[in-house]
């Protein structure tokens, strides 16, 4: 791994750990063991730090989804072990980072935001026609608008205002929220599939 990603990538887990305002670039030279003078050849400064940093995000997003759908026989299983891949401490670190990021760095923040909700359409509606053809999802509705509510539940169910992690654990609001909505959306097969991983997730 070249240093410039390795950077990246220690510097990533710190903005998640300590959240992006507090940490300075001093912090980052000392955790990636190089001068303050190295970062600056590499980054122009903290922002665009930050701008790397949303893309190797979403490079590592895109890498995992292709991973688990490869792994599982069929979409629902996959979507089902992408949940248990995030755990509820990983969750609380993303949500802190972003909640910063759009107060303090609200340029950042909107441009990562575009084309993280571009992946999140392209992977949902990818989600809906591979369940389709497998004969897990219905074929009978609308892919463009179901795709739209899909998107628009998961983030209601991320915003701390409606479902704090301190009440909610994430695989309670996965098998209240998402499930119910994906159960509508499945066939008879979809449904037995649900089932038989909620009741191995209850165990």
């Amino acid at each position: 791994m070249e240093p410039r990603e390795k950077i990246i990538e220690k510097s990533m887990d710190l903005f998640f750990r300590k959240g992006c305002k507090s940490v300075t670039m001093d912090d980052i030279a000392k955790e990636n063991g190089v001068s303050k003078k190295t970062i600056y050849e590499l980054f122009t400064d903290k922002t665009h730090l930050l701008e790397e940093c949303l893309k190797h995000l979403y490079s590592q997003m895109k890498l995992q989804a292709s991973l688990f759908e490869g792994k599982y026989n069929n979409v629902i299983e996959a979507m089902f072990r992408m949940h248990d891949a995030h755990t509820d401490s990983l969750m609380n670190m993303k949500k802190t980072f972003f909640d910063e990021l759009k107060r303090y760095y609200y340029p950042v923040y909107k441009k990562a935001i575009e084309y993280f909700l571009e992946f999140h359409q392209k992977m949902t509606l990818h989600f809906i026609e591979r369940g389709q053809k497998e004969g897990i999802i219905r074929t009978d509705m609308n892919k463009e608008l179901v795709t739209k509510a899909l998107i628009e539940i998961s983030n209601v169910m991320e915003n701390a205002e409606f479902f704090s992690m301190k009440e909610y654990s994430r695989k309670e609001l996965f098998k209240e929220v998402i499930l119910s909505y994906v159960r509508g959306l499945c066939t008879t097969a979809g449904i037995e599939i649900i089932d038989d991983n909620i009741s191995k997730m209850n165990k």
